[in-house]
């Protein structure tokens, strides 16, 4: 595949990635009692009710020109956060299973693209067609596991910011939730210091749950 098609199948991903992501993050904390996400109209899977301008228009699009360019090959974003009020929380821990409810699915997502692509490889055998779709599948699951990883990240506000803040009490709390105005500047001088690094990590993980399932190696 070219560094285009790569660029292009992954940023596909991403969106089928964020807005699954929100979606589940508004259903957990309806499950849980709170219908802040349904009584905005969020608790859809319609794309335009999850846009964020940022996160899903402007850096998805510089990190797949650079993608395209070759100078990196991941490419990550974020949907507009889905609104909740965990006071309306049934139980005080729900914060954590709303958290944990995005990641996961994109973990989720990223299983069933693997399943799918393996489907795709036992049924196509080496035809090209087949092993175009077996690769945009991997490249589907790739994206996904790299969400999965990225939204763990405990630096607000991601969602491993917000299980790991659910475990801090007092003034540490407080010093932690403060820093939720520049996290996404954090994160930016963190994927521009350790960016290959991370995307390392996510390779490694990826090829190990390939492995896992009789797959051929993604990266």
């Amino acid at each position: 595949m070219s560094n285009v098609e790569i660029s292009l199948y992954m940023l596909v991903g991403l969106i089928i990635g964020v807005i699954f992501h929100e979606f589940m993050h508004g259903y957990i904390a309806y499950k849980m009692g709170d219908p802040t996400a349904k009584n905005a109209g969020r608790l859809t899977l319609d794309p335009l009710a999850h846009i964020d301008p940022f996160g899903t228009i402007i850096l998805p699009g510089i990190l797949f020109i650079l993608s395209m360019l070759g100078l990196g090959n991941f490419i990550i974003g974020y949907a507009k956060p889905v609104p909740i009020n965990p006071f309306l929380f049934r139980r005080r821990a729900g914060i954590i299973w709303v958290s944990l409810a995005g990641p996961l699915t994109n973990l989720f997502l990223g299983f069933i693209f693997m399943l799918l692509s393996k489907a795709a490889l036992s049924w196509g055998g080496d035809s090209t067609i087949w092993i175009k779709l077996f690769q945009t599948l991997m490249l589907f699951a790739y994206i996904n596991i790299l969400l999965f990883i990225f939204n763990l990240i405990p630096i607000p506000p991601l969602d491993g910011s917000r299980i790991l803040g659910y475990f801090l009490k007092g003034e540490a709390r407080s010093i932690y939730s403060s820093i939720e105005p520049f996290g996404i500047f954090i994160l930016l001088v963190l994927l521009s210091l350790f960016g290959v690094a991370f995307t390392s990590l996510t390779a490694n993980f990826a090829n190990l749950l390939s492995s896992i399932m009789g797959l051929p190696k993604l990266f």
